[in-house]
């Protein structure tokens, strides 16, 4: 009885805890991009979110294939064009903007915040430090 036991406890806490990390909005549009980015062997996790126009992708590249970060980042980006060609596609390995990205998802913005926000993640990724 007690190994029962043990093993639906075990089994709960290993489904609550496998959740993915969400992104945000339209329902259709993440599951399209979270079977493409499920494909990509080259990347451990991401962030993602997808606006009417934008979307936008924060990777997470394992340490030893960071000195192929922007290879990886161009086949991904391929990739996501390839399921939305009517969005614009922005992919990185920068950590800065994974943090902006969560916080956008953390606070479930909506429209005119997630624009801005959007807005301000574009700008990130074009800076060079």
């Amino acid at each position: 009885m007690r190994k029962i036991v043990y093993i639906l406890l075990l089994s709960l806490l290993l489904t609550a805890c496998s959740s993915p990390k969400d992104q945000v909005y339209s329902d259709r549009d993440t599951s399209k991009l979270e079977q493409v980015l499920k494909e990509q062997d080259k990347i451990a996790g991401y962030q993602s979110v997808i606006d009417n126009n934008d979307v936008v992708v924060a990777i997470d590249i394992p340490r030893f294939k960071r000195f192929q970060k922007v290879k990886i980042e161009d086949e991904v980006k391929k990739a996501i064009e390839k399921e939305f060609p009517d969005k614009e596609v922005i992919v990185t390995g920068d950590i800065k903007i994974k943090w902006e990205i969560e916080k956008i998802v953390d606070k479930k913005k909506k429209n005119d915040e997630l624009k801005k926000s959007i807005s301000d993640i574009k700008s990130l990724s074009k800076e060079e430090t």
